[in-house]
């Protein structure tokens, strides 16, 4: 079975997916100001582990504790859920020539609706950003410690499936797909080494601000189950598998691999 997600063109599905997701926002909210028993809020901490991978950039992964906090309301078939998710300390981040600490910070805000048995369609917008701090070694060595700082910020619409299936006394368990379209932002600190303008600019001489776009997948796995009364034991594995285009003295990066990985577990209230 295939499952088209998006459809529109991408410019016009970039501004049309949050309104439309205001739009269902507010009348989830107006329900829950007259539907009165009928809606169930959420509320849950996890904890755990998150990885960010951008090959072309940093020569290893960089993986650091994190938190990610949940609030979300039910209507009828209904869903809408607010994730902000964010690292608990800095990682350490150990280049060739340089060092540096990195964090990171994640919002999405999603819109579901369950169709039949445990299939479910999802729209949402996401913003998130790392950013990272380094110390050129050689400078450091020589008392000089000033620091040079990038970020990479992406935003943008997402909009997806998943499905659940439930065991009587295990709670249950749903696997999720994506398609994220987004904008990425991006600050990049010039090249320690320099660019001889001689050779063919390679992703490391980019340098100042560019803009580019980020689209790809993301896959969770989540396990929810009641614990006692209204508490509810939840852990989820979560994938975001992107690619990035952008362009720097006319010469084109396509398909610029940036990934990043988490693993959380912990409660949620129901009231």
């Amino acid at each position: 079975m295939t499952i088209q997600i998006l459809t529109s063109p991408p410019d016009a599905l970039k501004s049309f997916v949050p309104k439309r997701m205001f739009v269902l926002a507010l009348l989830l909210i107006h329900g829950a100001a007259y539907g009165q028993s009928d809606v169930r809020y959420i509320t849950g901490l996890s904890l755990g582990y998150s990885q960010f991978e951008f090959p072309e950039k940093l020569d290893h992964e960089v993986s650091f504790p994190s938190a990610n906090l949940l609030l979300a309301a039910s209507l009828d078939e209904w869903q809408m859920s607010l994730n902000g998710a964010f690292t608990l300390s800095d990682a350490n981040v150990s280049e060739e020539e340089e060092r540096g600490n990195a964090s990171r910070t994640d919002f999405d805000l999603t819109i579901g609706r369950k169709l039949v048995g445990g299939l479910s369609l999802f729209a949402g917008y996401k913003r998130g950003e790392s950013k990272i701090a380094f110390i050129d070694r050689e400078a450091e060595d020589q008392g000089n410690v000033a620091k040079t700082r990038e970020s990479y910020k992406f935003s943008g619409p997402y909009a997806g499936a998943s499905y659940s299936w439930k065991f009587d006394k295990a709670g249950s368990l749903s696997l999720s797909l994506a398609y994220a379209l987004l904008s990425a932002d991006n600050v990049f600190a010039a090249n320690v080494d320099g660019a001889d303008p001689a050779d063919e600019i390679e992703f490391d001489d980019i340098s100042g601000r560019n803009k580019g776009d980020l689209d790809g997948f993301s896959y969770a796995l989540a396990w929810t189950m009641p614990v006692s009364g209204q508490v509810l034991f939840q852990t989820k594995f979560r994938i975001n598998d992107y690619q990035m285009d952008i362009e720097f003295n006319d010469r084109k990066f396509n398909n610029v691999d940036q990934t990043f990985s988490s693993l959380h577990v912990g409660l949620a209230y129901v009231f």
